[in-house]
């Protein structure tokens, strides 16, 4: 009896976490789509991780954002692909240079995700989040590809 219980707790554990990864997915497709830049800026965290360049300011955050949403990008059928902890070696997922595995070794802490979200368009964009108690941080950015 026992044993049912503990195999219930972590099924429901792995559950939630896929939950709360699609609900990542869902907002932050949202307010790309949107256009809510302000929102976007505030749940990125500086310093915040694009392709392979790490910017330091929240105003270069906020104009990144910006920029996606000018240029007219959309996430349309966004869906969570996979999801996984981030770990020692997910920052080749970024890129293999030493300054995104010297970004993952000092800001990406234990507990933070790699999501990768698919779209209608066959396109792949990569997320990695780090979870605050009842809210999701965005602390990188990677895609279309």
């Amino acid at each position: 009896m026992a044993s049912c219980a503990i195999l219930l707790a972590l099924s429901s554990c792995a559950s939630l976490q896929r939950s709360s990864d699609q609900g990542a997915v869902k907002d932050v497709a949202e307010l790309i789509n949107a256009g809510q830049v302000q929102k976007l800026a505030a749940m990125s965290e500086t310093p915040f991780l694009v392709d392979q360049e790490i910017v330091s300011l929240k105003a270069d955050v906020e104009s990144f954002w910006n920029g996606v949403v000018k240029a007219g990008f959309r996430v349309q059928g966004a869906a969570l692909e996979e999801a996984v902890p981030a770990d020692a070696a997910s920052y080749a997922q970024f890129a293999n240079t030493f300054e995104v595995k010297s970004f993952f070794s000092n800001y990406v802490q234990k507990g933070s995700r790699v999501l990768r979200m698919s779209t209608s368009g066959g396109k792949h964009i990569l997320l990695l989040v780090k979870s605050d108690w009842f809210s999701k941080k965005l602390i990188g950015f990677k895609g279309p590809f």
